[in-house]
């Protein structure tokens, strides 16, 4: 079983998880500039500023969340985006902070209420699940589920990989890979995934705890 629409009750099925390190103590400097000045031309490129997560244990390391109402939608986004003036005069210090980044080119499995304003304090966790093979994402997506609710953490959200030629080769995403992200609330910790489920990853998930960086909270 393989999921391969898009969320038609998103506004942006679309999203992109750019998984960032930063350089030593250059988060904040990092993410001051994506909040700031490069924050606008973005939105008004037509981009969703879905999150941006700081991850705990990791205070080099910033989760973004970036939204399009779909491949055609992204690419006039980004193409005009970065013909901004905001991008133009921002461009290098942004790079000077970032030490190592990728992105995960995802579309949209479930509605998601992940990505509203998040009140002070709150936050949520990732499990960032890597599959053996392509065609298990619509099981392994459903029983995870399964097994979340039981577990008391109804995701919030679900993304997978996003099977499609990336247009833009100035934004290059992890290829010939199969990820499923589920995004559950912060609850202190998620079990240990049945045996059925660990046995379509290639790895074990990583569990990302993520704490809403300022802009986000209200």
């Amino acid at each position: 079983m393989n999921y391969q629409w898009l969320g038609q009750t998103e506004a942006m099925p679309v999203v992109e998880f750019h998984d960032v390190r930063a350089e030593n103590d250059r988060a904040d400097a990092y993410l001051g500039l994506i909040e700031g000045p490069l924050a606008a031309p973005f939105a008004e490129a037509g981009g969703g500023l879905l999150g941006q997560f700081r991850v705990a244990g990791h205070p080099d390391r910033v989760l973004l969340l970036r939204g399009y109402a779909g491949m055609p939608e992204r690419r006039r986004t980004i193409e005009m985006y970065l013909k901004s003036a905001q991008w133009q005069a921002n461009r290098a210090s942004l790079l000077e902070q970032e030490r190592q980044s990728s992105v995960i080119l995802t579309r949209t499995l479930m509605p998601s209420s992940a990505t509203r304003p998040l009140r002070l304090g709150e936050g949520c966790t990732a499990i960032v699940s890597e599959l053996r093979f392509a065609d298990q994402i619509g099981t392994y997506h459903l029983w995870l589920r399964l097994f979340l609710r039981k577990a008391g953490l109804d995701p919030l959200a679900a993304y997978s990989t996003l099977e499609s030629v990336n247009d833009l080769p100035v934004v290059p995403v992890i290829k010939n890979r199969t990820h499923h992200i589920a995004l559950v609330p912060d609850s202190g910790g998620v079990p240990q995934l049945p045996a059925e489920l660990r046995g379509m990853l290639r790895y074990a998930p990583e569990i990302l705890s993520l704490a809403p960086a300022p802009s986000l909270v209200w």
